[in-house]
């Protein structure tokens, strides 16, 4: 054996005292000789003198590393070292031979899985080198260990919180989407509420306002709009005359082309009005640019800015020819309340100018299948010497004082027209009296 002359101090007295090694040689001068050695190291160091020692002190106690001879009778270090890698494959395993022990080498190499081999005599300084990195290994083996651990709790911890959030965000999805859907139904409501409050302001009747709001949802279904711009339209539909609410009575009460030319400019600023309410509330912004556009046409003569042709939006275009139809019928518009027939006549001798022809025609398609269905009636503005029996009120006849003389859904014979013309001589009136031809 020789021993080294260059040495370091702090190599000579490294600490290894949680590590453990056993040594197996039939020599005991060997296997002494080795512990001196290995003092230096403050390992534990365990001693067998026979494989058979070696494996019984394996199974009562852990090691980090085994040496083991070569030759040894009973049993060979080959097949030693194959035992302890099919039983302890933790454990590093070194095999000291000789020269003459080539193919012995071979096979401890092959079967017993050695990791290092050390050959006799051996050098001092090879035999430190050899156990402090089989120690190294050791230990990079347990922390490997404790970080798979760690790494396998990390794991579980994340898939935990992992599952724990994607419950969280599920809740909370559904929250906001119970949120988002409460706050869409309270827009509604809050837009139904001022088109409620509109409409009694304006004078308007609750089942009529159901009856007009199916004529525009119907023709905007004949349209390309669909999802976001058709529920904004509706909108713009249930808000166009809420920046009305702020004007005297003189300005809503009476038809617009009976209003003087300052008090026009005047009541020609609701669609602006009606924007300003709604850019309070984001959602209801593009309802507010379809209001601010629907009394413009298309030949630039409408208001508030006179906008042409394509300035103007598809939308408002649509909303412009069903308002106004509906202000014509009204009696919001003209000296005079409108017949449906009257209105759609009015709407289709000025479509080439002020309104989109298309949509005119489309309103007029959707007229046709409400009055098939019931929900409307096609009827005309007649004076009482134009009445024949058998044609039915589509309206209330009213006297010029709002006295109700007939109410609507009443049919006339001989003796009604009758009596509706001397009314007319007692109160020098002449009635304007709507009615339908009751079909069998």
């Amino acid at each position: 054996m020789v021993r080294p002359n260059s040495w370091h101090i702090k190599d000579i007295f490294m600490d290894y005292a949680d590590r453990s090694i056993l040594l197996v040689d039939d020599e005991k001068a060997v296997l002494n000789s080795l512990k001196r050695l290995l003092r230096p190291l403050r390992c534990r160091v365990m001693t067998a003198e026979s494989a058979e020692d070696g494996l019984a002190l394996l199974g009562q106690q852990p090691v980090d590393l085994v040496i083991s001879d070569m030759r040894m009778p009973e049993m060979s270090g080959e097949v030693f070292l194959q035992k302890v890698a099919e039983r302890w494959p933790e454990i590093e395993r070194i095999v000291m031979t000789g020269f003459s022990d080539t193919q012995s080498t071979i096979d401890a190499i092959n079967k017993g899985k050695i990791s290092r081999f050390l050959m006799k005599p051996w050098q001092d300084e090879d035999v430190l080198k050899v156990v402090k990195k089989g120690f190294e290994l050791a230990q990079l083996r347990e922390q490997n260990a404790v970080l798979q651990q760690l790494t396998e709790k990390k794991k579980k911890e994340l898939e935990a919180l992992n599952t724990e959030l994607e419950d969280k965000v599920k809740l909370r999805t559904e929250q906001l989407e119970a949120s988002h859907l409460k706050l869409i139904s309270n827009y509604r409501s809050m837009v139904r509420m001022f088109s409620a409050i509109t409409a009694r302001r304006l004078g308007q009747d609750s089942h009529k306002g159901v009856q007009l709001n199916s004529l525009l949802i119907r023709t905007a279904r004949l349209t390309p709009l669909t999802g976001k711009a058709l529920k904004q339209l509706y909108y713009a539909w249930q808000l166009r005359n809420i920046g009305k609410l702020s004007f005297a009575d003189e300005l809503i009460q009476q038809p617009y082309v009976t209003l003087a030319a300052n008090k026009q400019r005047q009541f020609q600023q609701h669609p602006l009005r009606a924007q300003a309410a709604t850019v309070l509330v984001a959602p209801l912004f593009p309802a507010g640019e379809i209001i601010v556009q629907h009394k413009e046409y298309l030949d630039g003569s409408g208001y508030p800015k006179g906008l042409k042709g394509e300035q103007i939006s598809y939308s408002a275009q649509l909303l412009c020819v069903v308002n106004d139809y509906v202000e014509l019928i009204s009696g919001h518009y003209q000296k005079r309340p409108y017949s449906s027939h009257e209105a759609f006549s009015y709407l289709k001798e000025f479509a080439a100018e002020r309104y989109n022809a298309d949509i005119v025609e489309l309103l007029g398609t959707v007229i046709d299948q409400l009055v098939a269905e019931g929900e409307v009636t096609h009827e005309q503005c007649l004076t009482t010497s134009a009445l024949v029996p058998g044609m039915v009120l589509s309206r209330d006849l009213l006297t010029i004082q709002d006295v109700l003389l007939l109410g609507a859904g009443q049919m006339l014979d001989s003796s009604a027209i009758a009596r509706l013309s001397e009314m007319e001589l007692n109160l020098e009136e002449q009635f304007e009296v709507f009615v339908r031809q009751e079909v069998d």
